[in-house]
């Protein structure tokens, strides 16, 4: 397996930042659609929205875990959540943004199966600590087939996603913001990162892609990752467009006692504002789930982040 150069270069060692204010785009960009597509029942638009929703909750991960300082983003406010993205001013963001980018033609071509954000233990790429995985199904409901060989799944999850379908764009919108209050609920119940935790995003690939297939910015593996049986699992939400379906699950062994999925909270450093939760519709007919077969090196990652030292947030 091959690396590119690391994605921080200069930045590698940051000592601890002040805090500062976050440039804010509320005003000009809180519609759904000035984010999202305003129809997503066309192939085209229920690509393009799986493929931003995985680029906006990716920063919005790599922020509130603190694997990147505050000037790696910015606050964008999408139906009614302000939510960190990428800055793209910042040479670092610049080279993320360009990474995730590959990956819409993975989407738009249904090779992508999922794609991981994998936080380890230095210097060790394999001592995982924690996942957050955006797992994919393609096609009209009776015409899906889904991966057996993520290191995060389990029947539960995969019938959760099987089941899933698409209904309106008004639910989809629902689900949006239950999923990332879900998402801000368990990070806030998670320990601090060690100081030697890194970061890399890892891709696997459907049966469909050509076995030299790999997007700009990642490197050929043989590994993808592997969690210890004892981590806590959980789905935060499944994302339907006409055409495509996204499920967010997470696994860590840093999560806290306790149950954080019917509290109310503020963010660290914006507002979020609560939702209810909808309930999956269910549908017949679903594949069989298939493996993928002769690809020279069946995954794909990035160098490490090298993770950068924050100010730790206030209390609130």
């Amino acid at each position: 397996m091959t690396h590119c150069p690391s994605l921080l270069t200069a930045e590698a060692s940051m000592s601890p930042q002040p805090a500062t204010k976050r440039t804010s785009t509320v005003n000009s960009n809180s519609k759904w659609e000035s984010t999202f597509p305003a129809d997503i029942q066309t192939e085209k638009n229920s690509a393009t929205f799986v493929h931003r929703f995985i680029s906006i909750t990716s920063a919005f991960i790599l922020d509130k875990r603190g694997i990147l300082g505050e000037k790696h983003f910015k606050t964008r406010t999408i139906e009614k959540l302000q939510i960190p993205v990428f800055e793209r001013e910042n040479s670092v963001s610049v080279r993320l943004i360009k990474k995730i980018d590959a990956l819409k033609q993975a989407v738009v071509s249904k090779y992508l199966r999922e794609f991981a954000i994998v936080l380890y233990q230095k210097p060790d790429e394999e001592d995982v600590k924690e996942v957050f995985s955006f797992r994919l199904m393609y096609g009209e409901e009776d015409q899906i087939s889904i991966s057996v060989d993520t290191g995060i799944n389990t029947d539960v999850f995969s019938q959760s996603l099987a089941s899933a379908t698409f209904s309106d764009l008004g639910t989809t919108r629902q689900y949006f913001v239950d999923t990332i209050i879900k998402l801000h609920r368990c990070i806030k119940h998670l320990e601090t990162l060690p100081a030697e935790t890194d970061a890399s995003f890892r891709i696997s690939f459907t049966e469909h892609a050509p076995k030299d297939y790999m997007p700009e910015g990642f490197d050929e593996s043989d590994k993808f990752y592997e969690i210890a049986p004892e981590m806590t699992r959980d789905q935060f939400g499944i994302l339907c467009g006409n055409h495509h379906k996204l499920q967010l699950l997470a696994a860590s062994q840093f999560w806290k006692p306790g149950d954080f999925g019917n509290t109310t909270f503020n963010s660290l450093n914006q507002s979020i504002v609560d939702a209810p939760t909808l309930k999956t519709k269910q549908t017949k007919g679903v594949e069989k789930k298939s493996e993928r077969v002769g690809r020279r090196f069946p995954y794909g990652q990035t160098a490490t982040m090298n993770k950068g030292n924050r100010k730790t947030p206030e209390p609130e």
